[in-house]
């Protein structure tokens, strides 16, 4: 728990611990991506893709979602479709609208991603433990879960 008789913010409050476990995570992926065509993709452009890959979305949609901008995720759009593992398709009926769709070399990338992560997640529960590893899974979760809660209900 943080000290509120501190003046100063603790190196180990939560916040910072889960940003600095997220830019280590990356890291580690980025070492996963080294020697593939992948190896130069930027972690918002690995973001971009799993939501792309997760339904039909425009780019704006994919945006809104991840909080950035639009012509932040335009640019990473346009850097994947460059890779070959993203297109842009017209909707049916709407001439402005594009959505982004996964290639067949994009489900390539997928399938590789998800060996990663499942290699990461392996390597995080020989740390900790397998068990350990699910507990804090399902506090991730719930702490998400309650936090957006509260700030929809505040929004």
């Amino acid at each position: 728990m943080v000290d509120e008789q501190s003046s100063r913010v603790p190196v180990d409050n939560i916040r910072t611990l889960l940003y600095y476990l997220g830019l280590a995570i990356d890291g580690r992926m980025s070492q996963y991506r080294r020697g593939t065509p992948y190896e130069n993709v930027r972690p918002s452009d690995v973001r971009v893709f799993v939501r792309a890959s997760r339904g039909t979305y425009t780019i704006s949609e994919i945006a809104r979602e991840l909080q950035i901008t639009r012509q932040a995720a335009q640019s990473s759009v346009q850097r994947l479709i460059k890779l070959q593992v993203i297109a842009l398709k017209n909707l049916p009926g709407n001439k402005r609208d594009k959505v982004v769709i996964i290639t067949p070399k994009g489900e390539l990338a997928s399938k590789t991603a998800r060996q990663q992560i499942g290699d990461l997640e392996n390597e995080l529960a020989e740390m900790i433990g397998k068990e350990k590893l699910e507990d804090l899974r399902i506090s991730l979760g719930i702490m998400l879960e309650r936090l957006n809660d509260t700030l929809t209900q505040q929004a």
